[in-house]
Order: structure tokens, then C-alpha cells, then sequence
């Protein structure tokens, strides 16, 4: 009988720890679960500031869009210190058609490099220096006149370094600085109401580094590499 007793007892106290190791058990696994979950998404967050959830589901795309790194064109350009109104200025019409005589002279000249043509590369040259010189800038206060400021000093110093050197693919090194700082006038004080715009890209332009233009048309008719490769190049952005 007491042996019975002690067998029973035993068996008990078994049973009891069973019943112990395995509610431990599940307690261990219940937070050792959403903890490395939770670790895991945190890495996740800190690279992409997305949750682990979105990456894993492929859901890349943001409400600001894949490439919100680039929210404008200028984004890409060779040259970062050109001024660019995110709120375009508006001047008085007369300071308006100044500006866009001076995108006007500018298009002369970029088909002047499309011919390969140096004399006439330089005469549009000169041509779009007299016409920034012409703009009356009166209507222009604060963040508008700091803008033109700025790019009329760049043209006028650009275009006369492009009649100072001599070889054609000096002159095109000039003319992509140029066209960059046409594009931040043409935004910058909403030139496009006149005419359509376009911003072009070629991706082969000075050994692969690739230069903008701006054109009046969709086709494409390459400034930088003339017949050799007149139709590199695709629309970037409508302005």
C-alpha cells in the first residue's frame, strides 16, 4: 500500500512538472515570436522607411513615387547652384516677353550647334547675350529678381566663353551649362505660356555623361553630336 502511494505520488509530481515545462515553453515562444518580428521590421524601417510588410508584399512605390529622390529635372543637371523658384515669379508682360525673346535666342543657338555651324554658333551666341542684356527687370522683386540676377550673370559670362574658345566640342561644354540655366528661367518665371517647351536628353553626349538641351519640338535633333548621332536622345519632360 505504501508503495502504491509513493508510485502515485510520483506520477504526480511528474505530471506537474510536464505541465510546467510546457507552459513555459509556450510563454517563450508567444514573445520570442513578435520580438524578432518586431527587430526585423525595425531594420527594415531604418533603411527604407517602409515597413517590412510593404517591402516584403513588393509595395516599393511611396506616395511621392519610386524616384522621390528626384522630384525635378534639375535634380540630374551637371550644375547644382542654379537657382530654381519652386513657386514661379510672375512678371509684368513686358518683362515676360523680354525673358522669352531671351529662350527665343537661345533656340537659335542650339540649332546653330545642331548644324555644326561655328560662325553661326557665334553669332547666336552674341545674339542671346544682347538679348539677356535687353531684359528690363524692373517688374522683378525679391525671389524673382535674385533668380534673373543670378542667370543673366551666368549667361552673359557662359556665352562669352563660348565665343572665346574655338573647337566645337569646346563650345557644346558651354552651351549644356547654358541650356541648364535656361530651363530654371523657363521655370522659374513660367515661360511656356507662349510656346511648347520641351527638355531633352542625351545620354552619349561627352563620353557618356550625357547633357540636356531644350527644345520648341518633340523631334529629336541632337546638339552635342550633330549627324553622327542627330536623333540621340528622348523628351524628358514637357515644360
Amino acid at each position: 500500500m505504501k508503495t502504491k502511494k509513493t508510485i502515485f505520488s510520483l506520477l504526480a509530481l511528474l505530471l506537474f512538472l510536464i505541465l510546467v515545462a510546457c507552459k513555459n515553453e509556450n510563454k517563450t515562444n508567444r514573445n520570442s515570436t513578435p520580438e524578432m518580428q518586431s527587430h526585423e521590421e525595425m531594420d527594415v524601417e531604418s533603411n527604407t522607411g517602409q515597413s517590412s510588410k510593404e517591402v516584403l508584399n513588393g509595395d516599393t512605390d511611396t506616395g511621392s513615387g519610386m524616384h522621390a529622390q528626384h522630384k525635378s529635372l534639375k535634380d540630374n543637371f551637371a550644375h547644382q547652384d542654379i537657382i530654381i523658384l519652386e513657386n514661379p515669379f510672375q512678371p509684368e508682360k513686358s518683362t515676360k516677353d523680354d525673358l522669352q525673346e531671351v529662350v527665343q535666342a537661345y533656340l537659335l543657338l542650339k540649332d546653330a550647334f545642331v548644324k555644326g555651324d561655328l560662325k553661326r554658333i557665334d553669332d547666336a551666341s552674341a545674339t542671346m547675350e544682347q538679348k539677356v542684356a535687353d531684359v528690363v527687370a524692373n517688374s522683378l522683386k525679391e525671389d524673382g529678381l535674385v533668380a534673373w540676377d543670378q542667370h543673366s550673370k551666368l549667361y552673359t559670362g557662359k556665352l562669352k566663353e563660348l565665343r572665346h574658345v574655338t573647337s566645337l566640342e569646346e563650345k557644346r561644354s558651354y552651351f549644356s551649362h547654358i541650356s541648364e540655366v535656361v530651363y530654371c528661367t523657363v521655370k522659374s518665371f513660367d515661360l511656356k505660356d507662349k510656346m511648347a517647351l520641351y527638355a531633352a536628353f542625351c545620354p552619349m553626349a561627352f563620353d557618356g555623361k550625357g547633357a540636356y538641351w531644350i527644345s520648341e519640338n518633340k523631334e529629336i535633333r541632337n546638339p552635342y553630336n550633330g549627324d553622327k548621332m542627330l536623333k540621340c536622345g528622348k523628351i524628358e519632360e514637357v515644360l
